[in-house]
């Protein structure tokens, strides 16, 4: 398969430096991306790291790889016994509702579909088979209340998160007692009154919550695989264990090549949490933003760097990507209006090296490490430049040479399919909004300005402006 010419560069979380990115079997390139505790409605920083998993599998596309992308669900966890508690329901109705609610959000975003959405429930018997496998070798060992791993038999303990002093490893103190030490954690859970369990062969109970990824992704991607993604609240403790467990049971290393941690969600300076109530449900913030708007949003912040949310910020990228989608518009109407004559003057020549300098700019911030920040920069930039220097003349190769430019972009951000993609959809849109404007049209003149007026104010909102001239009408995207 012939890639393209471009080096890609990414962060590697396990050796902290930017690295060249090359799979452990090109073309394919096999990724697990640590997905939802489904007890709650996904919320933004859900979103976000989803988004910025796509930009990577989107970018790994565009560079001519194969992506076997999988995302697991944690379908039981003591956050859904609780959750099924306190809505009196039983508790596998808690991950059926939250998943359904997941899978439409990042749909409405426009993220790619995982290839395969394990959940945990339905790989009991090979984390069984993972446990009995760690206990054989020697690295786990049976307690009261369950099944641990001894981290101490692990040599390598602490080489993703950087901690290397034992006290800095302590986790689950609410076993403590059970654990020969205090870093040791849960492979299986002894079964507790009121809650659901498994029989299997190493006793009735349920899994810890670091088995079950490391069981679901070598079963789907096999022993090593390419790229591990994630929150970077999961680096410690749960990708560290993933690494202990899977490295200490298959002997390879690095069991995964390549780390990929997603930053945080601020609000307003402070990181998004539930103890400060300032949790934002994904679909109020898709509802409120707008789809594309929002995703756009949320993948131009370089993906390692914090995400603050302000409502000034996100005026702003509404703005942008209405300007972009504006400009977009119109370079596509010139286009089709234009005959495909190529004389460019000596003027027109020098504009038009600008335009395939601003693209491989934009190419170039992409792959030193999904730079999105400065590509989106770079993009914004273009835009005003093709305002003032293209559109005005309407000569086919330069308008031609802008909007392969925005081919290029939507190939990788995704925010402006609508326009970029389907030309049978762009005219299905155009005669239903042409059908929308008759009918208020016969509104008005029937002076029903009440209901014309609400379908102007509907039609706003959807980023659609309707400019009337006595009785004509005419229309815009915004």
């Amino acid at each position: 398969m012939l890639l393209c010419l471009g080096v890609f560069y990414i962060y590697n979380t396990l050796t902290k430096r930017v690295e060249k990115f090359e799979p452990i079997e090109p073309p394919f390139v096999k990724i697990y991306h640590c997905g939802i505790t489904p007890y709650s409605e996904s919320h933004v920083g859900h979103l976000r790291a989803e988004a910025a998993v796509d930009i990577l599998r989107r970018v790994l596309r565009f560079l001519g790889y194969i992506d076997i992308a999988i995302s697991n669900f944690t379908d039981i966890d003591d956050k859904i016994i609780k959750r099924a508690r306190e809505e009196n329901v039983n508790w596998e109705e808690i991950p059926k509702k939250y998943i359904k609610y997941h899978l439409e959000v990042v749909k409405e975003i426009n993220n790619l579909p995982f290839y395969i959405n394990p959940k945990v429930t339905e790989h009991i018997e090979d984390i069984v088979e993972f446990v009995k496998d760690l206990m054989k070798k020697g690295y786990a060992y049976e307690g009261k209340q369950g099944i641990y791993f001894e981290v101490d038999k692990f040599e390598d303990y602490g080489k993703l998160s950087g901690r290397r002093g034992k006290e800095a490893w302590r986790q689950e103190e609410e076993v403590l007692e059970d654990k020969k030490k205090p870093y040791d954690f849960a492979l299986w859970k002894f079964k507790k009154p009121d809650e659901p369990y498994w029989k299997t062969e190493i006793g009735e109970g349920r899994p810890g919550w670091h088995i079950e990824c490391s069981t679901m992704s070598s079963k789907y991607l096999g022993e090593q695989f390419d790229i591990h993604s994630g929150g970077q609240d999961l680096i410690f403790p749960h990708h560290e264990n993933e690494i202990a467990q899977s490295e200490a049971r298959f002997g390879k290393k690095p069991w995964v090549k390549y780390w990929f941690h997603i930053g945080y969600v601020m609000i307003k300076g402070e990181k998004m949490s539930k103890s400060l109530g300032n949790i934002i449900p994904a679909k109020d913030f898709i509802k409120k933003v707008g789809p594309m708007e929002a995703r756009f949003y949320l993948i131009s912040t370089h993906y390692r760097d914090p995400l603050d949310i302000k409502e000034e910020s996100i005026e702003q990228y509404k703005e942008n990507y209405r300007y972009v989608f504006s400009t977009i518009k119109t370079i596509k109407t010139i286009l089709d209006s234009l005959d495909r004559t190529c004389y460019l003057n000596d003027k027109e020549i020098e504009i038009w090296k600008n335009m395939l300098n601003f693209h491989k700019e934009f190419i170039n911030a992409i792959l030193n490490d999904l730079d999105t920040t400065k590509a989106t920069s770079i993009l914004l930039e273009a835009t005003k430049f093709i305002n003032k220097e293209i559109v005005p003349k309407e000569n086919f190769t330069l308008i031609y040479s802008a909007y392969e430019f925005y081919n290029t972009v939507n190939r990788i951000y995704a925010c402006w399919d609508n326009i970029l993609i389907g030309e049978k959809e762009e005219k299905l849109v155009d005669e239903l909004i042409k059908l929308i404007v008759d009918i208020r049209k016969e509104l008005r003149l029937e002076k029903r300005y009440d209901l014309a007026d609400k379908i102007r104010e509907r039609l706003r909102e959807m980023g659609i402006d309707l400019l009337d001239k006595g009785l004509e009408t005419g229309w815009r995207f915004i």
